[in-house]
């Protein structure tokens, strides 16, 4: 039986709005999977609600602004404990000596993101590759598969700086409709975030 994809997002403060753009490619992906986004509640929770939002995701998307934010710091610290597959994606602004001595601190590497768009393209090309399961945990058919394929080379050919690299909603739930289109707002546009 197929596995629904879980999802983790995280965000400072200041990239909240950013969080829909996960989602927003999620539903553009070309094929139907069952995918569940969490998140940590807007108006808080206890340290035992987010280890156990976290505790069984596939993929946790960490996305940092400006400044280290709580509740983020934990999410950060709950998903290397619980050893989830995190992707640290840092906005290019100007950021406080908090978030640059964080973003120092990571051992790994950051992906760097002007726009929302790139976010976005970040995130697709990364979720391709975790849909290509070797023991195809998401139940996609080669059909899928192939589409997914064609998606992510079109993806490549509109961000060819993004080349090679692998790649929540707003307020977290759960993707299961069957209709991919343009239910999302235009809010997510292509504007560029301020540069330092």
């Amino acid at each position: 039986m197929a596995e629904k994809l879980r999802i983790f997002v995280s965000a400072t403060n200041d990239l909240e709005v950013s969080r829909a753009v996960i989602g927003r490619a999620i539903a553009d992906l070309p094929v139907q999977i069952g995918v569940e986004i969490r998140r940590t509640p807007a108006q808080g929770a206890s340290y035992d609600d987010i280890f156990e939002l976290i505790a069984n995701v596939d993929r946790a998307y960490f996305l940092l602004g400006r400044d280290i934010t709580a509740p983020a710091g934990t999410e950060w610290y709950l998903g290397w404990k619980l050893e989830r597959s995190i992707l640290p994606m840092c906005a290019v602004v100007r950021r406080t000596p908090a978030a640059q001595e964080f973003v120092r601190n990571f051992p790994g590497e950051w992906k760097r993101f002007h726009s929302r768009a790139e976010l976005a393209r970040l995130v697709t090309l990364d979720l391709v590759r975790i849909l290509n399961h070797t023991t195809n945990r998401y139940g996609l058919s080669v059909h899928d598969l192939e589409l997914l394929k064609l998606h992510a080379t079109r993806i490549m050919k509109e961000a060819p700086d993004l080349r090679g690299e692998p790649g929540g909603a707003e307020g977290g739930g759960v993707l299961l409709d069957t209709v991919h289109g343009n239910e999302f707002s235009d809010q997510f546009d292509d504007e560029l975030l301020v540069t330092s």
